[in-house]
């Protein structure tokens, strides 16, 4: 008698997962999603990138995911004619100080076994870029982006041809986990699995604390704003040298597929779970009621950073200064707003973000507790690696 998997989460990692199980013939393949359709949340808000692997630890799950799933999603989006182009990423130094940096970033990428990377000086960049500023770059050819709605899409799609099946506008209101089965239970109806799968994203963490599983994480929602600029031209990805400390990038330029250039993201707190474009009272009384929350901001480094990343969220004068960076001809004119996202960071009890994926294996459960970005770049590969350790456990 086959197993029926139950996965609880429709979205890029959640869909990833169906399709590698669904694929496999193991079982039986159910999907949960609390929205009314697909990408309504980081699926479908984020830029398109598909990342190379550059910035990722050697020897992380993250940084292997990362270069494995950029090949496998470039291959997929070939074969299933999802938008996309190769269009490079480039790491721009500004000025010496942060030389070391691109270098560290060069050996790391090396020994995460990114292809083709390279440093090239002022002159090859000023050919590769003509607007953006810089005394040398990292270069890495295999960037690139995506429609990431219609990525998601095609992944759903495959999965249900292989024999899986969605069920949208349930959201999960209890979970029972006895001996023999699983009792999930949503606003709508009662769902009876083998395996539950949890790709919950931003509600990743409630979901395990109803198994036991998880209890010194907490996820603590993050919001990402973009601005759209008009008169830019860019051939590539444009970032800046990151600050390796911590898991954002910074102010940078990405292309989409559909021609227009966008600046960004922000990272700064978000006031609830789904607060895109408000403020949300509960999710912020139960966020600072975390103690997960009060370590993490109690670290000085970490309010330095919250304050100037905030400083660039809220002040338009501030975010043209940081994009002026590596792009020094915007004018405030050329931006405008543009969607925002909201990353589900996880959050130890020592209040340390949790900079790697992670996945913990139960012999009836499975939880996907952390994969943020570039989880989009990693989610096929990382389903290949959620499913065969799901067989071992």
């Amino acid at each position: 008698m086959s197993k029926r998997y139950l996965i609880v989460g429709a979205g890029i990692i959640g869909s990833s997962i169906a399709r590698e199980i669904a694929s496999r013939r193991i079982g039986e393949v159910i999907v949960l999603e609390k929205e009314k359709e697909l990408g309504l949340h980081a699926s479908g808000r984020n830029s398109g990138v598909l990342h190379s692997g550059i910035n990722q630890k050697p020897g992380s799950l993250k940084a292997r995911m990362c270069v494995e799933g950029n090949y496998l999603a470039r291959n997929f989006c070939k074969e299933y004619e999802v938008p996309m182009e190769e269009c490079g990423t480039i790491v721009v130094a500004r000025e010496q100080s942060e030389l070391p940096t691109l270098d560290k970033l060069l050996v790391m990428g090396m020994e995460s076994g990114v292809e083709g990377l390279k440093i090239i000086d002022k002159q090859e960049l000023a050919e590769r870029e003509l607007n953006v500023h810089g005394i040398k770059a990292l270069f890495s050819p295999n960037g690139a982006v995506v429609d990431s709605l219609d990525f998601l899409k095609k992944v759903s799609k495959d999965a249900v041809r292989n024999g899986a099946e969605y069920f949208f506008d349930e959201k999960v209101t209890s979970a029972i986990n006895k001996k023999d089965k699983i009792i999930i239970e949503t606003d709508k109806s009662e769902h009876i699995a083998d395996h539950i799968v949890n790709c919950a994203g931003l509600y990743a963490d409630e979901i395990a604390h109803k198994f036991g599983v998880g209890l010194n994480y907490s996820i603590i929602p993050f919001k990402g704003s973009y601005r759209e600029v008009k008169n830019l031209r860019i051939n590539s990805m444009v970032y800046q040298v990151p600050d390796l400390r911590y898991p954002f990038l910074g102010v940078h330029f990405t292309k989409t597929v559909d021609g227009k250039v966008l600046a960004g993201p922000t990272a700064q707190l978000a006031f609830g779970r789904e607060a895109y474009n408000n403020f949300n009272l509960k999710g912020t009384i139960e966020m600072v009621c975390s103690r997960n929350f009060w370590n993490m901001a109690s670290n000085r480094e970490f309010l330095k950073l919250a304050y100037s990343n905030g400083k660039t969220a809220f002040f338009d004068s501030v975010f043209l200064e940081e994009a002026r960076k590596i792009c020094p001809l915007i004018n405030e004119r050329d931006l405008s707003p543009y969607r925002s996202g909201i990353r589900a960071q996880l959050v130890d009890k020592n209040g340390i973000m949790v900079d790697d994926m992670l996945v913990e294996f139960r012999e009836n459960s499975t939880h996907v507790l952390n994969a943020v970005s570039p989880g989009m770049t990693c989610s096929l590969a990382f389903a290949k690696y959620v499913v065969d350790n799901m067989d071992k456990n």
